[in-house]
């Protein structure tokens, strides 16, 4: 006779799970049309039928711990065909967003990024600091109120200045990402499947080629033409870091080593960092605004749309318009416009980086963990097509 298993709900993770966006949860009668349609859904470990019935139920930590939410991308072609509308796509993505603050460390910082009235204070905290290096690098602000002359953002807030600022504290949050993602290792780890993958290695080197082609986006039916704007938006962030890197390289580090080889800032056009700098910032504007559009105009083929995913969307499409925008105004030369924009973009930078490991952008990192898991534990086979 079987061994019985008890279920002990847990209401609240239920409650926050239809607050994510996973508010259709109930409506699920367990058909299971949603695995026989998903493209992504492997053959001996279909989802998302059995992890729709999990949170239904209420059973968080065998669903946090659980790589097959992070198969799934969200194509919505589950959602669309659902008879009864319970948009399994739209419950994964609640599923994934509590993730973020399951595993996140300090805890409290996943909460406030899922928090509405925590926003301001967020945004407050890189606006005073920002403003307290000005202050501190040229107490004499008159040249900012300025609406003609050359425009010298170096001057505004010294580059050096700046990157020890940006090197200091990614240091410290890629290190308390690291505490997090550690955690959510470990709770792939207490998921326990059966069957056998590739090692470590090559399941991390399949995973990064998959990533980079997008290549499983092309199997999404009704959700197929965002492939583009995550392409662009991808690769257009990725460009905007090697920008940096390489910036802060030739024009900050070797003058300081005394090299002949450094460059004197600004680094103009057509220098290919400032042209990989351009068109990473038209990638990130371009694939931002088609993300953005299409999310808006239609909700039922991409699926509901939670504070996490407007956020980060809308955080990510602003920094690569207003670093367009820093290099444009600085060409034109209106001082007041100029310096008002490079503040503002400095200030999304690093919301966007210093809040990374507690936002949506960190679903880059989970989701490239759970893949390499699933790829070793045999997860991921692809169903054999009749």
């Amino acid at each position: 006779m079987p061994e019985a298993t008890i279920l002990k709900p847990d209401v609240d993770f239920i409650r926050r799970v239809k607050d994510a966006g996973g508010d259709t949860l109930k409506k699920c009668y367990q058909c299971a049309t949603c695995s026989v349609v998903c493209n992504l859904s492997p053959e001996k470990n279909p989802f998302p039928r059995k992890q729709m019935v999990m949170a239904q139920w209420g059973m968080k930590d065998q669903l946090l711990g659980d790589p097959s939410i992070w198969l799934c991308h969200q194509c919505n072609d589950c959602s669309i065909q659902c008879p009864r509308q319970a948009k399994p796509g739209d419950v994964f993505a609640s599923l994934r967003a509590i993730a973020f603050q399951h595993f996140a460390f300090p805890s409290f910082m996943g909460k406030a990024l899922a928090s509405r009235s925590a926003l301001p204070l967020l945004f407050l905290v890189p606006m005073l600091v920002l403003l307290g290096l000005m202050i501190a690098a040229n107490p004499n602000l008159s040249y900012i109120f300025q609406f003609s002359g050359e425009v010298d953002y170096a001057r505004f807030i010294p580059h050096g200045l700046l990157e020890m600022l940006f090197i200091g504290g990614n240091v410290l949050i890629f290190a308390f990402a690291a505490v997090g993602l550690l955690r959510f290792w470990n709770g792939l780890k207490n998921h326990n499947p059966k069957g056998e993958g590739s090692g470590f290695v090559p399941s991390l080197i399949a995973t990064v080629f998959e990533i980079a082609g997008h290549t499983k986006f092309t199997k999404c039916e009704a959700n197929r033409p965002r492939y583009l704007g995550h392409m662009l938006l991808f690769y257009g962030t990725i460009g905007a870091a090697i920008t940096a890197g390489l910036a802060l390289f030739f024009t900050v580090i070797l003058h300081k080593l005394g090299s002949s080889f450094y460059l004197t800032s600004p680094i103009d056009f057509p220098n290919p960092i400032k042209i990989l700098g351009i068109a990473s910032g038209i990638a990130m504007f371009i694939g931002g605004w088609m993300l953005i559009s299409r999310r808006r105009s239609g909700k039922d083929e991409v699926g509901g749309s939670g504070y996490d995913d407007w956020l980060f969307l809308n955080v990510i499409f602003l920094v690569g318009l207003t670093g367009l925008l820093s290099w444009i105004l600085r060409l034109i030369g209106v001082p007041i416009i100029a310096y008002i924009n490079y503040y503002v973009h400095l200030v999304l930078v690093f919301f966007l980086l210093w809040y990374a490991p507690y936002s949506k952008f960190a679903h880059m990192f989970y989701r490239t963990l759970a893949l390499v898991y699933a790829k070793g534990a045999g997860l991921d086979v692809p169903r054999k097509k009749i």
